[in-house]
């Protein structure tokens, strides 16, 4: 039985060393749970047979103690040690009381604040069983003196903590002098434990009790059914411990008092039944759940080493991984615009190309905008007035064709304005994109990330001004030269000045009239074969400069300029959370690997 419960204390010293929550592996254990006052450490002082617990008043016991028994016939007399400082040996019991008090204040200071970091304690006896109890902090309900003002909420998230876990032996200490039905210990017990099956509930100081028949009913479990069953026990009073009477006669009168006041139950009655229940118990329990406990183990080891993938193997050759960061960078750039890899957009439900992405862009902010554009309402006031003001000093006899160069060139210049939001919404996708890829490869170099993002963006920058530049040129260059030669208008004019003709014929109108629906409908059409021309050459220009020159300057910018810094030391410099996460799955994993190796002892 002794190995089973060593390779426990074996377990809990590993996961201990690596700080892990009690919720995360489950392990099997004692957990002893009371109000302050209850007498808690008297029942574990006697468990031991050792005075070895602080006391005093408030919060003694501020963070939890695992108190590990184990039974060695080599131990000439009993003597403990500490997981924080191994290879120091206490033999006189106060000094182990010291230091519980010295790390305790070292942890959480000199006020009464509570720490959930345990202090482990290895007892070593030829005369105990191998145990293991984690002491928590008493619950309390009323703060005294410099005592926190939440300090119920936290005795009691750090006792929920640990009794939440479901291979967790609930101890509840209740003292016999208050009614059982107002236990704390075992309120908190039902709480998590409905059924009680994980339940043992220690009444103490039963000679405080009233003899009465329903104080008997309590200790029988008849009153408040606890399915592991009711182990009542004696204190020592403090003017035992004041007289120096020892543990050894404390127990004596303990079994006395028993077998004179409850014969009947006297053998399940007293610290050694409890110390002997408490074994029995933990034994089957460990039993139960070491296969769900293999599990865990095995889980965990998965979870830690996809943790330790995911954060990446520790740098060697820095100079040698920052080219090959950057060259991954500009090739993951170029895949998403070529359609090879996708990324997902802000609260997008949907992952696309960055090229994708940016087709959307051509259509939206592009094609609609300028399809939008269409010739004023008042536009054929414009035209009488323009074949007026041409005429100079006297009335024109025909039309001149400044007349339409001069009205076709005002309309053209309202599609800068759309063009080159146009090209902003496109540098911001590209922006966008940029900090997606950058984010994710260079996650563990912030330093890189910053460098190498607004090294991108400064070539996105100069890119886009290439692209503003080119379209204002090229807008430009219409405005210069109405080309009323153009193909697509040559071939549909005669179409329109006949449906103008026709028009004009049905409705009796001519003269002046006459020309300003015909120069109106040429209008319309000159803007709608701009447009259509527009609509081909904005997306030509961004792709040819924003995506594939950017592509091909990108490597060659980012290694001259991030190589020429001589920072490759301090670009490759990790983040601190991340060497943090790989140095505790690390520790984990290690932890883990030593725990199957120590539970593969029991299959």
């Amino acid at each position: 039985m002794d190995g089973f419960l060593q390779i426990i204390n074996d377990l809990q010293d590993v996961f201990s060393t690596v700080g892990v929550s009690p919720e995360i592996i489950s392990l099997p254990q004692i957990v002893v749970v009371g109000s302050q006052s209850t007498g808690k450490s008297s029942v574990l002082e006697s468990i031991v047979q050792k005075n070895f617990l602080p006391r005093g008043t408030g919060i003694v016991t501020r963070r939890p103690l695992i108190i590990q028994i184990n039974q060695d016939s080599s131990a000439i007399e009993p003597w403990g040690s500490f997981l924080h400082c191994p290879d120091k040996k206490y033999t006189d019991f106060d000094k182990i009381c010291d230091e519980i008090i010295r790390d305790t204040d070292r942890v959480c200071g000199s006020d009464k604040n509570i720490n959930s970091e345990p202090i482990t304690l290895k007892i070593h006896s030829a005369d105990l069983p191998t145990l293991t109890l984690v002491d928590l902090p008493g619950i309390t309900k009323n703060p005294v003196g410099d005592q926190p003002r939440d300090i119920e909420q936290q005795t009691t998230a750090l006792v929920r903590k640990y009794i939440e876990n479901p291979n967790c032996i609930i101890l509840a200490v209740s003292p016999g002098n208050i009614d059982i039905a107002n236990s704390e210990s075992i309120k908190l017990a039902k709480e998590v434990d409905p059924e009680g099956n994980r339940t043992l509930a220690v009444i103490t100081k039963v000679d405080l009790m009233e003899k009465s028949a329903e104080n008997s009913r309590v200790l029988e479990g008849k009153v408040i059914p606890i399915k592991l069953g009711i182990v009542g026990v004696i204190n020592r009073t403090q003017a035992q411990m004041d007289a120096k009477i020892s543990i050894e006669e404390c127990l004596e009168r303990e079994a006395e008092f028993f077998k004179t006041h409850f014969n009947y139950m006297s053998t399940e009655m007293g610290t050694p039944y409890l110390t002997q229940r408490l074994c029995s118990v933990l034994m089957q329990h460990v039993k139960q759940c070491l296969p769900e406990l293999i599990i865990r183990i095995t889980e965990q080891k998965v979870i830690q080493q996809s943790i330790l993938d995911s954060l990446g193997p520790r740098i060697e050759d820095e100079s040698g991984a920052l080219a090959d960061l950057v060259m991954k960078f500009c090739r993951e750039f170029r895949y998403n615009m070529d359609g090879r890899r996708s990324v997902q957009f802000g609260a997008s439900e949907r992952a696309l190309s960055g090229g994708r992405h940016l087709f959307e862009v051509f259509d939206s902010a592009i094609c609609q905008e300028l399809d939008k554009i269409s010739l004023p309402a008042d536009i054929e006031e414009d035209i009488k007035h323009e074949i007026i003001s041409a005429g100079g000093s006297k009335p024109a006899l025909f039309t001149p064709n400044i007349v339409f160069d001069n009205l076709a060139s005002r309309q053209l210049e309202h599609f800068t304005f759309p063009i080159k939001k146009s090209i902003k919404k496109c540098s911001e996708t590209i922006t966008e994109i940029i900090s997606i890829l950058s984010k994710k490869i260079f996650e563990r170099f912030p330093v890189l990330k910053r460098e190498t993002h607004q090294i991108s963006l400064g070539l996105l920058l100069t890119k886009t001004q290439v692209v503003e530049r080119f379209i204002d040129s090229y807008i430009q260059c219409e405005l210069c030269y109405i080309n009323t030669n153009h193909r697509l208008f040559i071939k549909n004019r005669p179409q329109l000045e006949k449906a103008c003709s026709e028009d004009e014929k049905s409705k009796e109108e001519g003269g002046e009239n006459s020309s300003t629906k015909k120069i109106k409908a040429l209008l319309d059409l000159y803007i709608h074969i701009i447009r259509n021309q527009l609509m081909d050459v904005v997306p030509k220009t961004v792709i040819c400069y924003m995506v594939l020159q950017f592509c091909d300057d990108l490597h060659k910018d980012l290694m001259k300029i991030l190589y020429s810094s001589d920072r490759v030391d301090d670009l490759m410099k990790e983040d601190m959370l991340v060497e943090e996460r790989r140095e505790k799955a690390l520790r984990m994993l290690d932890a883990l690997e030593r725990a199957d190796a120590i539970t593969s002892l029991l299959e």
